[in-house]
């Protein structure tokens, strides 16, 4: 399968990521004021498709690609990753110290906080190997 263009791909996960957070800003207020379980339990769950999809096309674009750019875009991840851990762990341990209080409303926004971080960690490795583009 041809690999669509990168200017096509970022503005499919961009769009992803805007009804992502229009839907968690839409329906999250509504997850606790209702009362019906299945009615709660799938407006939680609406937000996970288009973070789905998003997560999807990320994938594809890294097997799609060559072994330069699969190489920038893993250690990408792995920087994104790996902040994102260590500052979830860092808010945990500032939580369970009483220093903190975050609700677990909180962790809903570590995936998008991790693509974030993907995103310029990608672009800061890809101008390392000569400004891929990537």
């Amino acid at each position: 399968m041809p690999r669509p263009a990168a200017s096509t791909y970022r503005r499919h996960v961009f769009l992803l990521m805007i009804i992502y957070v229009g839907l968690t800003w839409l329906v999250w207020p509504r997850v606790h004021t209702t009362t019906n379980l299945p009615l709660r339990v799938a407006l939680a769950l609406v937000p996970i498709v288009p973070m789905s999809a998003a997560l999807w096309l990320i994938a594809m674009d890294v097997v799609r690609g060559d072994e330069l750019q699969q190489r920038v875009r893993l250690i990408a991840m792995s920087i994104a990753t790996g902040v994102t851990c260590a500052l979830s762990f860092m808010a945990g341990t500032l939580c369970a110290a009483g220093v903190l209080a975050l609700g677990g409303d909180d962790l809903m926004w570590v995936l998008p906080a991790t693509a974030l971080l993907y995103s310029a960690s990608n672009w800061f490795v890809g101008r390392r190997y000569g400004g891929l583009g990537c």
